[in-house]
């Protein structure tokens, strides 16, 4: 194929695939706007932008090859695009694996932890009110079974994630006396260490059900591991489009969880 042809080609696939990325992590479409969809649209933007400036880009390249500092900025740039692009790969296979694994069997009436999320006032959010549908699902297919809810109260919600999830649960005929309420947490290793510490006050001290989104079920399990507390893991589904999204904002949020202490 002529070079001609094939940089053509190459124009073509940028700028039809920095379309679709830029669409694909916009909030009209993916239902949600966080540091992900930054991530995604500023990828999206910058594949397309090469696709329609090609001659742009080769005089920056170019300009900076003709410095020996120019190189050297060009190959650091290399090597962390390419460490960082096998880095996102691996979450990403890793993340997306525990989305769609078969569910596991988890013995009957297994206590749960609900995990909380954004409170919109006093209103569930989106992501919210899923975790809130599967926990009423598994609680009513496991009547004895009691849940820790939990979540702190942020700045900008009017009550705790735990007291928006207790009232949404009771209002689906929950009743009160199963609910747990764990207020004070306000990061996923504190959910679990302090939910933890709740179960054990009523005597579970074993494997324990966990319900969250789908997409945060990977690091939660590996918080739940450091805080030696066995997990099954029960998903509320992200959603097809909005997916994408929260797998590339775990890419950041889980650098402290897998190289932290």
């Amino acid at each position: 194929m002529p070079n001609t042809t094939r940089q053509r080609a190459g124009r073509i696939a940028c700028i039809v695939l920095g379309a679709g990325i830029f669409i694909l992590f916009t909030p009209f479409v993916s239902f949600v706007f966080n540091s992900g969809s930054v991530i995604g649209m500023l990828t999206g933007l910058c594949l397309l932008l090469g696709g329609l400036f090609p001659a742009r880009v080769r005089t920056i390249r170019e300009r900076c090859r003709k410095t020996a500092a120019g190189r050297v900025i060009l190959r650091v740039f290399s090597v962390i695009l390419i460490v960082f692009s096998v880095y996102a790969l691996v979450v990403t296979a890793l993340v997306s694996r525990e989305c769609f694994v078969s569910s596991v069997d988890i013995p009957e009436n297994t206590p749960a932890v609900v995990l909380g999320c954004k409170v919109n006032g006093d209103k569930p959010s989106r992501m919210l009110q899923k975790r809130i549908e599967t926990a009423y699902t598994y609680l009513t297919e496991n009547p004895q079974a009691i849940a820790v809810l939990s979540g702190g109260k942020g700045d900008d919600e009017d009550l705790s994630e735990a007291q928006a999830m207790c009232n949404a649960l009771t209002e689906m005929g929950i009743s009160s006396d199963r609910l747990f309420l764990e207020d004070g947490s306000e990061t996923t290793a504190e959910n679990l260490h302090f939910s933890k510490e709740i179960l054990h006050e009523q005597g579970f001290d074993g494997a324990v059900a966990v319900i969250t989104t789908d997409f945060h079920q990977f690091r939660t399990g590996l918080l739940a591991k450091k805080a030696d507390l066995t997990v099954y893991p029960v998903r509320a589904r992200s959603g097809m489009f909005s997916l994408p999204t929260f797998i590339v904002r775990e890419w950041f949020t889980l650098f402290g969880v897998l190289f932290g202490k």
